[in-house]
């Protein structure tokens, strides 16, 4: 499991200390803070986030807006406004790349914490051709899921395999489990193919995962799980092995 990553980009160092704080005070992960346009490409490029803060009014010849057109374009990570500024002229040139938030400095932590959650999970939303509920999220190579009050991140690399139960599905994952409610074929749809297997109908294998397989059991760890005779053709076509 990871925490979501989150770049800051302030060029007043006090106020970006300050946003760090907070933030991992929250449960997020900042990868960086950096105080104009060339140092936050710098970061994006070394360690992409999931989410940026992006100051309006950075020194420099390129401002926090021209960064937002750039991410819009080049990254497409939401963004979030954060300015001292409210004034009717700011706000349209900010309206005008459509950010996935506006902050209004001075804020508190609760309004931080408000406006990351909105935004990423409209984001998210918006990028997904069929989402199920709020619960969970498919986003580039993660799902994200809510648990307590904030957005948990899953890689794909960390996801071990998937047990239907019921209404809900079981995430067994490197260190723990979790628990999301979905059916398991609207769940199969919306991951890549290539990396996972469904070979019950109770239950779905990340390939990297498997240790090994006969026609009646798939070895995940020191975990054995069984193989329904419906899947048989469908896991001989994919892994191109006999069974």
């Amino acid at each position: 499991m990871s925490k979501v990553k989150i770049l800051v980009v302030e060029d007043e160092l006090i106020i970006a200390e300050d946003i760090r704080m907070m933030l991992e005070n929250l449960g997020y992960e900042v990868v960086g803070t950096a105080p104009g346009y060339s140092e936050a490409i710098e970061l994006m490029n070394k360690d992409l986030p999931d989410v940026v803060l992006i100051d309006i009014l950075l020194a420099g010849e390129k401002d926090g807006i021209t960064l937002a057109e750039t991410i819009r374009e080049k990254y497409n990570l939401p963004f979030i406004f954060l300015t001292s500024h409210s004034d009717t002229a700011t706000v349209e040139r900010a309206k005008a790349v459509c950010p996935d938030g506006y902050l209004v400095k001075p804020f508190e932590k609760k309004d931080l914490y408000t406006s990351i959650e909105i935004a990423f999970s409209n984001f998210i939303s918006k990028s997904e051709t069929e989402v199920e509920n709020e619960n969970s999220f498919f986003h580039k190579d993660s799902i994200f899921i809510r648990k307590d009050y904030l957005l948990i991140k899953i890689r794909f690399d960390d996801l071990k395999w998937v047990k239907s139960d019921g209404n809900y599905l079981e995430l067994y994952c490197k260190d723990e489990k979790h628990l999301v409610r979905s059916s398991m074929k609207n769940f199969v749809q919306r991951l890549p193919a290539n990396r996972f297997l469904q070979v019950h109908k109770s239950y779905l294998l990340n390939i990297e995962h498997i240790k090994s397989i006969d026609h009646r059991n798939v070895r995940v760890d020191d975990e054995l799980i069984p193989v329904g005779r419906a899947f048989l053709d469908d896991i001989k076509k994919i892994l191109d092995i006999p069974l």
